[in-house]
């Protein structure tokens, strides 16, 4: 015969009593942690932002005394050296490097004796004239001292259209050497001054021969 287990009253009352108490619990302690929490933020400062502002810095005026333009005068220019003027030297004189022949020759004979065959010059350059022009100031050719090492030597025939005011307007090699003699001798002749050809007493250009002779000593 089977028996049925029956419930023990004491375990049931402390089981019941355990659940009672534990509800109890959790509710005061939900209670005490909403106040808590209540009283956190009543004693909380309300929190005001303090925005960031840049720093003006505080610029003193001066006062600057108006100054007083100054001219500064402009840099002296030196002028250039006059061209080396060369004295008609006696017959018997003979120049160091360079010769300038004792007389100018015409145009029509220094071409026909120094080029025969060159031709008369065209219309463009011939200008006619019954006062030949006659020289004021003579320029010495210096000789090129690549060209005295080499040895070179010669004469060199230069052909200047002289202008109504007495310089040189252009120049012309019609006898030439070697090219650094002829160079030489074309800065020497345009720095040469002459009183100006004339038909019939009006200043007129002309053209001239100017022969440069380079030896060595």
């Amino acid at each position: 015969m089977s028996t049925v287990p029956m419930h023990d009253p004491l375990r049931l009352s402390a089981n019941a009593e355990f659940k009672a108490q534990y509800n109890k619990t959790l509710r005061w302690s939900t209670v005490v942690a909403i106040a808590l929490v209540l009283l956190i933020w009543m004693l909380t400062p309300d929190y005001v932002p303090n925005p960031y502002k840049l720093r003006q810095e505080e610029f003193e005026a001066i006062d600057i005394a108006e100054q007083q333009a100054v001219d500064i005068p402009p840099p002296p220019v030196e002028a250039p050296p006059p061209p080396k003027v060369v004295e008609a030297a006696p017959d018997d004189e003979v120049a160091e490097d360079v010769d300038i022949a004792d007389t100018l020759m015409d145009l029509d004979e220094a071409i026909s004796t120094a080029m025969p065959g060159f031709g008369p010059v065209g219309d463009e350059g011939f200008v006619a004239s019954s006062e030949n022009p006659k020289v004021l100031l003579q320029v010495k050719a210096e000789y090129p001292e690549m060209a005295r090492r080499a040895g070179l030597e010669g004469t060199v025939t230069v052909k200047v259209l002289v202008g109504p005011d007495g310089t040189v307007k252009d120049a012309v090699i019609i006898v030439g050497v070697n090219p650094l003699l002829n160079k030489a001798a074309l800065e020497a002749a345009r720095k040469w001054k002459f009183i100006p050809g004339k038909q019939r007493n009006i200043p007129v250009k002309a053209w001239m021969a100017l022969p440069f002779v380079f030896r060595m000593n």
